[in-house]
Order: structure tokens, then C-alpha cells, then sequence
């Protein structure tokens, strides 16, 4: 070999090294293909890229194609075919699996086709790199990327990044289409959409903001926005802004979100807190509060009245400064009460700034922590001085009332202007004790004495009281079943200023007189009804007894005709028959009309409802089972005491009549209610049956042998015999009604 062959060879040696090197150091492998022969060389690093050991496993082409991650084999050998039939370079990207380990790698690899002068391709020349690395990187990229964009779209913040110089948006997220009403692409394409949605009383706010922006200062501002469809948000914009080398702002990055329903929040706590200063600075009574050194921390105007010295002279100063050695020996004890937990009520005098002497009664609550620990007093402070005399002056009357009240058949009660008791008599004790179940006791509240539903009323009275007048009237109070009656008055009590100080209350019993009253009134009631009932007996005689009568008369003289045949004779002895008939059911119906008379002598007893109802229920179970009859009753009051027998016939003509007249189709369905009404018990039967036309019919339902359904069977008797049962018994009864829909029968009876 010659010295120039040599050379060469050293030279073609040093190259191969250096690209040997040059591969590993590039992390990229080289390989050619003969494709005339099939010859398949690989470099060393290719070897090692693709998990192959060089002198284990030959370079071919087979042995490349099997480590070919099976979803990508498809792809390269169309791409290679593509290649070699129209293209002389490419590069594209595959994954491999490793043979030692399994993993995979990303490869990208780009390709050369040699061809000759016919156009044939004969090798392939190409150079491989492992992105692995950078394929990892670009995934975690892309999923990050991907969580971002599903973050934006799930959260209702709006993040935004703006290109000041350019005036754009330069990104801006999903959410804005929510709040603001622009979609994405709208505010992307046109910025100025971005001033129309500033309310106009907040651009101050805005341009405050943005001098701060310019500066390079981090803004958090709150204002409100108007949304494309005119809808008002109050929001609240983080924004950080980006300033070049020279000091300009560049770019502003942020985040706003909604804050409306805190904002609204927010404004209704400054407006309950401006209306509970208002309150408070209003009050009629003195509001205080002292630490738990005994400081003064607040006082309102009331309590700065009182004392006398501004809110400016009290603030900050012991409690007991405006005290003498006896109040503060009193309220020393109180204050180590309430630091124990203990709520107070009791009467303090306090020191004036002009130094006179004012009595309070305070209502005092300890003030703690979230641990429960002491920190203060709050008082409600109320000036008693005056009727603390006046109660005074009250007590000088009631000693010169009692000697004369306790030697009367008459029961009364001293109050207070405030309404406390402060004496009674003998008298008044038994009728507290008998009706009310309660013991007077001097200093309590009057009301407390008194049901709840009544407190109004009494009320309303001793504001009448206070105004001079004489409220009296007469009612009547329930024990052991029997009913007395009382005229009540109420009367000012007035010292010798003529200033009101108290109030009399004056109970006399009257029941004897009452009785009288309603036994005449009873009695004036029962010769109406009489001539009601005479009148109705008269129309019975003239119209139901004689139309049967004249019948009889007209077919006996009939008989008497000689000239009359065995079948006419049939004829007429029948038409008599059945006219007797009719003038007994007649005279049957008019005494069961004088039984009910009759039966008003029956002795009065307690009867419960519900046992009533469920004794018709047995009586009737077979019509109650054959129309599936529901018969629902609500009874707040469950015992009256009156006549079983007239209860009960009520009961059971009313619930029968609304079976009766049901609805054909519908099962019916009854509701039975009791309760006190205006010193009365209301029973209302209510069902969802035919109903009545009452404009046509109204006036004549209760009338005897009034009917206006002949679709059922009856004489018109039920409801006559209600009505009557029910006045008897000193009640009304009256009806409302829609035709198809219901009926309802309302029975007022006294208590």
C-alpha cells in the first residue's frame, strides 16, 4: 500500500472516530440501507438507541421494524413507501420499545434517498435522535396546558392579560362571557368592548387605579361592571402590572371576580348597623356599657340625658363615679353577680352633674367572650324618679281605698302607670284564684294575668285609660261549669295635681242579673220562634193536611154513587189509602217537630265530639262502607256542654244530607271543625259534594218540605229539623256554597 492510500485510510479511520464521538455526544445514531442489496448498516449509537447489543444482533431492517411501537409500524412504513416512490428527504416522528427494558422512546429521524439516473432509489441514508426528553416535556406542557383551560372554563373568575401598548387583549378567560356577557372572541377582537362594561358613578375608582397601574404598583380595586344585557355586578379586579426598562407600563395581568352577593351583604350590615345606631341613639331608654375594669365604653344620648355631661365626659370614666358610697356598695355586689353570669333587674340611684339625685332600674347582662369570659356589663337604663313618686302617691291612695274596698262586695286591682300590680283586695284574690288559676302578687306584670289573645284588647284599654276615660263593660269568666257574668270597669287614678299615677280595675258580679236578662231575652226568643212555629203549623193545616183531607172527602163521595163499579170502587179505595197515608206522614213529621219542643227540658251534659262522630259512624257504617265515605274531623274545642240528643241529630242530618247529595263518581269526603269564635263555638261541616244554588234557593233551604235535588230520596225535613235544633239551643246556623265544587254548614252555639 502506498504512502497516500495510507494517509487516506488513516483519514477515513479518524473521521468514522470522530463521528462516532460526534453521535454520542449529539445523542443521535446513523444507519444506511442498500436497497439494491438489503444491506443494513447501524452506527454504535444507534445500536444503543435501540436496546441492541452488536454482537448479539445483526443490523436489518426486519430487527428494526420489530421494536416498532405497534401503533406507529403503520404510519412509518406508509411514510417510507411515500418516500420512495415520489420524495428524496423527510423527517418525522416514531416511538420504539426497548429491548432490555420495555420502556419506550420517542424518535425523530430524518431521511435521505439516493437514486440513479433513471430515478430508482437505491439506498437510504438517515440519522436518528432520541426525544424522549423533549416528547415527556412536551406532554406535561400540553396536559397542564389542558387543566389550565379546564380550570378557566370551571371557575367563574375572570383572569385577563392586556397589552397596553397595543391596546388588546392579549388572553382572556372563559368565565368573562358569564360575568361580563362578551364572549372570548368579542373581547379579543375589540378592547373598547372593555370600557363600555365600567359603571359611569365608578370611574373615579377606575382612574384612581390605573395612576397606581402606571406606577407599577399591584392594584386591588371593588366596583361595579354593566353587563351586555344591562345587568349590574359589583366586582373586585387584582391586577399586576409590567413596566419596560424605561418605566412604561407594557402589560397589566389580573384576576376579577364577582362579588355581588358579598357587596349587597356587605351594604345591608352598614345599613343595619346605621339603623341600629339610629336605634340605639333613639332609644327611650339609656344604653351602657362598661369593660371588665368597670370603665365606661359607651353610653347613647338617653343615658347622657340622664346623667346630664356630654358622651365626651363619661366615656372612660369608673362607673361609680356617678354613684354615693350606698349605690356604690349596692352595685359593687351586683357587678361581682354578673361577672359570675348572673342577669340583673334592679333599681340604682345615680349622681347628676348638676348633683341631683336620680333613680334608674337597669336591666343588666354580663358580656363575654367567645372562651366565656367576663368583659362587661350592657344595662338598659330607664329614669324611674318620677314614678317612683308616683307610685308613692299610689301607695297614699290604695291605704285610703283599702278599708273601703275590703268591706265591699266588689273585687278590684291597683296598678302602676307601667302597669305593675301594687295592691288588691280580698275579693279580687278569690276571683284571680277561681278563674284564673293564679295568685296576685304585689310588683308583677298585669298582663301576665290575662290569656294572650286578650292582651290586646287590654291594651287598648288602658290607652284609653291614660286618656282620661272610663272603659266599662260586661263579660263573662267559665269555672266548674258554670258561667258568672261581672261588669268590669277601668279607671285613672289620679293624685291631688290631677296627674295620672295608676290605673283601678273594678270587678262586680252581676250573674243574677244577667241571668234575668237572658231569661227574659230567652223568653222574648222563644215566643218569635213560637209564632214562627205557628205560622208553620198554620201553612202544614191549610197546604200538607188539607190537600189529603179534600182528597178523602172528594173520594167518598164518590162511593156514595150508586152507579159506581166494583173497579172504580178499587180505584177510588186506593186513592183513599194512599191519602190517609200522606195525612199520617204528615201528622208523623209534626210531632217529630213538637218532640224537638219537647226535648228542650233534657238536662245539659259535656259531649265529645269525637266520641259523637264515632257513634254515628257505627250507626251509619254501611253507608259509610258502600260510598267509601271519609269523614275527617279537627276539633280544637272537644267537649260542649248542651243537649246530647240535639247534638247528635245535628251531627247526623248533616253528615247524612252530605252523603246523599255526593257526587256521582266521587267518594265523599266530609271535614268536621270546632273553635272558639268570638265568645262562641263554631262548628263548620264542609263536604265536596253537589252544592246548592243558593241565589235561587238560598231563602227556602230550611224551610219544611223544601226540596231542590229529586234525584234522592227525602221529605225536606233534615234541615228544617237542624235549623230548629239549633236555635233551640240558642245557636245559628247558615250555609255557603259552590254548585259542583262544595258546601259548607257553619253553626255559631254559645259557649
Amino acid at each position: 500500500m502506498g504512502e497516500t492510500n495510507v494517509l487516506q485510510e488513516v483519514d477515513k479511520n479518524s473521521y468514522q472516530q470522530l463521528m462516532e464521538e460526534a453521535q454520542k455526544l449529539a445523542h443521535f445514531g446513523g444507519w444506511e440501507v442498500n436497497l439494491l442489496t438489503g444491506a443494513v448498516k447501524w452506527s454504535s449509537e444507534m445500536y444503543q438507541m435501540l436496546g441492541y447489543d452488536p454482537l448479539i444482533t445483526e443490523a436489518t431492517f426486519k430487527n428494526f421494524i420489530k421494536i416498532l411501537h405497534r401503533e406507529d409500524a403503520l404510519y412509518v412504513k406508509k411514510n417510507l413507501e411515500t418516500l420512495l416512490r415520489f420524495h428524496s428527504s423527510d423527517t418525522y416522528d416514531f416511538r420504539i420499545i426497548n429491548t432490555d427494558d420495555g420502556s419506550i422512546k420517542y424518535l425523530r429521524t430524518g431521511i435521505i434517498v439516493k437514486r440513479n439516473k433513471r430515478g430508482l432509489a437505491i439506498s437510504m441514508t438517515g440519522f436518528s435522535q432520541d426525544i424522549t426528553g423533549q416528547k415527556i416535556a412536551e406532554q406535561k406542557i400540553e396536559s397542564i396546558n389542558r387543566e389550565l383551560k379546564t380550570f378557566f372554563k370551571v371557575i367563574d373568575d375572570v383572569f385577563f392579560s392586556i397589552d397596553t401598548v397595543a391596546y388588546k387583549f392579549i388572553q382572556v378567560s372563559e368565565g368573562c362571557e358569564k360575568l361580563f356577557g362578551y364572549s372570548q372572541e368579542e373581547l379579543l377582537a375589540d378592547f373598547s368592548l372593555s370600557f363600555k362594561i365600567f359603571h359611569p358613578d365608578d370611574n373615579e375608582i377606575i382612574e384612581a387605579g390605573n395612576v397606581k397601574l402606571a406606577k407599577g404598583e399591584t392594584i386591588v380595586i371593588q366596583y361595579r361592571i354593566i353587563g351586555k344585557n344591562k345587568t349590574i355586578h359589583w366586582v373586585e379586579s387584582k391586577m399586576i402590572p409590567s413596566l419596560d426598562k424605561s418605566g412604561k407600563l407594557i402589560r397589566i395581568d389580573g384576576v376579577t371576580r364577582d362579588i355581588t352577593e358579598r357587596k349587597y351583604a356587605e351594604l345591608e350590615h352598614q345599613r343595619t348597623e346605621k339603623r341600629y345606631r339610629q336605634i340605639v341613639e333613639s332609644a327611650q331608654e339609656g344604653i351602657w356599657t362598661i369593660d371588665e375594669n368597670n370603665k365606661t365604653n359607651f353610653v347613647n344620648k338617653m343615658m347622657c340625658d340622664i346623667l346630664g355631661y356630654t358622651s365626651d365626659e363619661i366615656i372612660g370614666k369608673d362607673l361609680f363615679y356617678f354613684m354615693d358610697d350606698e349605690g356604690r356598695a349596692c352595685t359593687e355586689e351586683f357587678i361581682e353577680r354578673s361577672r359570675r353570669g348572673a342577669k340583673e333587674n334592679l333599681n340604682i340611684r345615680f349622681i347628676t352633674k348638676t348633683g341631683r339625685h336620680v333613680w334608674t332600674n337597669i336591666n343588666a347582662n354580663p358580656i363575654t367572650d367567645e372562651n366565656g369570659a367576663y368583659k362587661g356589663i350592657l344595662a338598659m337604663v330607664t329614669d324611674i324618679t318620677e314614678r317612683l313618686l308616683s307610685d308613692e302617691s299610689l301607695k297614699k291612695s290604695e291605704a285610703n281605698l283599702l278599708t273601703v274596698f275590703e268591706n265591699t262586695d266588689m273585687a278590684f286591682v291597683l296598678f302602676t302607670t307601667s302597669l305593675n300590680v301594687v295592691s288588691f283586695n280580698s275579693q279580687a284574690t278569690e276571683f284571680y284564684l277561681k278563674y284564673v288559676n293564679k295568685k296576685l302578687k304585689p310588683g308583677t306584670y298585669a298582663l301576665n294575668y290575662f290569656p294572650k289573645h286578650k292582651r290586646k284588647f287590654l291594651t287598648t284599654i288602658t290607652n284609653k285609660v291614660k286618656n282620661r276615660e272610663i272603659v266599662s263593660y260586661e263579660t263573662n269568666f267559665y269555672a266548674n261549669n258554670e258561667v258568672d257574668w261581672y261588669d268590669i270597669k277601668w279607671v285613672g287614678v289620679l293624685n291631688e295635681r290631677m296627674e295620672y299615677i295608676g290605673i283601678l280595675l273594678t270587678f262586680k258580679n252581676i250573674t243574677e242579673k244577667k241571668l234575668l236578662e237572658l231569661e227574659r231575652e230567652k223568653i222574648t226568643a222563644d215566643l218569635i220562634q213560637r209564632n214562627k212555629d205557628q205560622e208553620q203549623f198554620n201553612y202544614i193545616v191549610s197546604h200538607n193536611l188539607r190537600a189529603p183531607v179534600a182528597n178523602v172527602i172528594g173520594l167518598l163521595e164518590l162511593l156514595n154513587d150508586p152507579a159506581i163499579n166494583e173497579e172504580d170502587k178499587k180505584y177510588v179505595l186506593d186513592g183513599i189509602s194512599l191519602s190517609v197515608k200522606n195525612l199520617d206522614s204528615v201528622i208523623i213529621d209534626m210531632n217529630h217537630v213538637l218532640q224537638v219542643k219537647e226535648l228542650m227540658n233534657e238536662t245539659k251534659e259535656t259531649n265529645n265530639l269525637d266520641q259523637l262522630v264515632n257513634d254515628i259512624k257505627v250507626s251509619i257504617s254501611d253507608i259509610i262502607k258502600k260510598e267509601d265515605v271519609v269523614i275527617d274531623c279537627h276539633f280544637d274545642v272537644e267537649n260542649i256542654f248542651s243537649i246530647r240528643s240535639y247534638l247528635y241529630s245535628i251531627f247526623y242530618n248533616l253528615i247524612l244530607n252530605s252523603i246523599k247529595y255526593h257526587k256521582c263518581g266521587v267518594s265523599p269526603v266530609i271535614v268536621i271543625k270546632s273553635k272558639l269564635h268570638e265568645n262562641k263555638i263554631q262548628l263548620t261541616f264542609t263536604d265536596n259534594g253537589k252544592g246548592i244554588n243558593l241565589e235561587n234557593h238560598g231563602e227556602q233551604l230550611f224551610r219544611l218540605y223544601k226540596r231542590f235535588d229529586t234525584t234522592v230520596e227525602g221529605k225536606g225535613l233534615g234541615l228544617f229539623m237542624v235549623k230548629t235544633q239549633v236555635e233551640s239551643l240558642g245557636g245559628t246556623i247558615t250555609v255557603e256554597s259552590e254548585i259542583e265544587k262544595w258546601t259548607q254548614f257553619i253553626i255559631q252555639l254559645p259557649v
